[in-house]
């Protein structure tokens, strides 16, 4: 297994009940498969560097997973076809790091 870091951003009117739900819909897709999420950032709503799908802000999670790139390519599947996703980033890191990042403690 490999360790990865996912980051996406969500349109920022979903409701607490709703970004709750689309992480747990990401969370079975990768119990599904036998990885599993470390660490959960969320950074809240910030202002994007560009409109992106006529978004000009943006609900940003960061997540730390445990998997192999089989399941990184299905998330990613899911995530380029749901609507409630906007842009996302996936890269292969070699350790989780022990703190929180800067976006969370600024907020």
């Amino acid at each position: 297994m490999a360790l990865y870091e996912h980051t996406f951003i969500a349109t920022p009117e979903l409701s607490t009940n709703e970004l709750d739900s689309l992480n747990e819909k990401i969370a079975s897709i990768l119990e599904k498969n036998g990885s599993k999420i470390i660490k959960k950032e969320d950074w809240g709503i910030r202002t994007l560097a560009y409109p992106i799908k006529k978004n000009t802000k943006g609900n940003y999670n960061n997540l730390y997973i445990d998997g192999n790139n089989k399941i990184i390519k299905e998330l990613e599947q899911f995530e380029r076809y749901d609507e409630r996703i906007i842009k996302f980033l996936s890269i292969k890191i070699k350790k989780v790091p022990e703190e929180n990042s800067e976006l969370v403690k600024n907020s």
